[in-house]
């Protein structure tokens, strides 16, 4: 019997003994949730940032001091600290899990396109826009630079240019038609358009990353993949809630193909006549939901609290895997999340503890 097991025991340890163990390490330098109640408690953003000087985010302020401050100085950090973060993720991957890690790290690109896009429907500046942006895909700053300075005619033919457009060029397939790619297309084209076509957007990020993933061939990924789709199920949720006062057909354009949730349980929750009849629907899907009120933004919480526990699990789980590597990197993200509310909170005047009920602690 342990004849068959242990060659292929060590050789998962062999190929993923030395990434695993960095990264449980670097798991330690995760901010404690003693500190990040310190953050909250504090009087001030400027308090935060000497508060977090004294953590693994010193020396992410002093290139961002110079030309901002307040919460923006905080994005601007946590995105830098991220990139840094993942950086050293991607140098730890064994080589042939490489490709999976960076394909989960489009949708940062894709994200940030949002951004762009909706920057510069608003005139901002690039630099305006900078401390908002996840330096952690594909896409260098040069390239963002030239996709905000370009006009409706031409940011597409910049997108294609990067290895965005060429990770969406590869999908327009079955998977992702013709006619929704030539969409998208007119949608960069028209900034009021694009305004209300996000959801191709978050359509490829998770097209893109549920194809890696697949393509890894691991057992271990089946439940990082899972965690995508209930990712997928939950911003089906808020579009629907939102929206139900636009009518069924205008739901039905702006739902996100690839998560879980079947066609009946859809329509049961457009038909839902409040939150809690919706939450009775869900709740098959997302175990443990807390709410702390009812309103949409309790509701969006509680569907982020529920995916972050399933994160959490999916670090602890994995072993001598690549799971691992994309487990911690998942927790990293609600971390960078969690600053960015903070900053928020303190700058907009959310008291203390609706800053809390907006944490999402792994």
């Amino acid at each position: 019997m342990f004849g068959f097991t242990l060659p292929q025991f060590e050789s998962r340890a062999l190929k993923y003994g030395y990434s695993n163990a960095r990264v449980k390490a670097m798991k330690g330098l995760l901010l404690k949730s003693g500190v990040v109640e310190d953050l909250v408690r504090c009087s001030s953003i400027e308090a935060m940032i000497e508060l977090l000087q004294r953590t693994p985010y010193k020396g992410d302020f002093d290139e961002g001091s110079v030309k901002y401050s307040g919460s923006e100085l905080i994005e601007l950090a946590a995105a830098k600290n991220f990139a840094r973060t993942v950086g050293k993720l991607i140098k730890i991957t064994p080589k042939s899990d490489k490709k999976v890690l960076q394909a989960l790290l489009l949708k940062y690109d894709l994200l940030n396109l949002k951004t762009i896009m909706h920057a510069k429907a608003l005139g901002k500046t690039y630099d305006e826009v900078k401390p908002h942006l996840f330096p952690a895909g594909g896409l260098s700053d040069e390239e963002f630079r030239r996709i905000m300075k370009a006009d409706g005619q031409n940011i597409f033919r910049e997108i294609k240019r990067t290895v965005l457009g060429d990770a969406m060029l590869s999908q327009s397939t079955a998977q992702f038609s013709k006619a929704m790619w030539e969409k998208f297309n007119m949608a960069l084209r028209s900034l009021d358009s694009f305004m209300q076509m996000e959801t191709i957007v978050d359509a490829y990020s998770y097209l893109l990353m549920d194809k890696a993933l697949a393509d890894s061939g691991s057992k271990d990924i089946l439940y990082i993949r899972r965690i995508m789709k209930r990712e997928i199920d939950a911003k089906n949720v808020m579009i629907i809630e939102r929206l139900k006062k636009h009518g069924k057909k205008k739901i039905q354009e702006n739902l996100i193909r690839g998560g879980t949730i079947n066609q009946i349980t859809i329509n049961k929750i457009i038909e839902s006549k409040d939150t809690s009849q919706t939450i009775n629907l869900i709740k098959p899907k997302f175990g443990n939901l807390e709410l702390s009120g009812e309103d949409l933004t309790d509701l969006e919480i509680a569907l982020e609290k529920s995916i972050a526990r399933q994160k959490t699990i999916a670090f602890h789980r994995g072993m001598l895997s690549v799971g691992v590597i994309i487990g911690f990197m998942l927790l990293k993200e609600e971390e960078i999340s969690n600053l960015r509310k903070i900053g928020k909170g303190k700058e907009f005047g959310i008291s203390e503890k609706d800053v809390r009920e907006m944490l999402v602690v792994v």
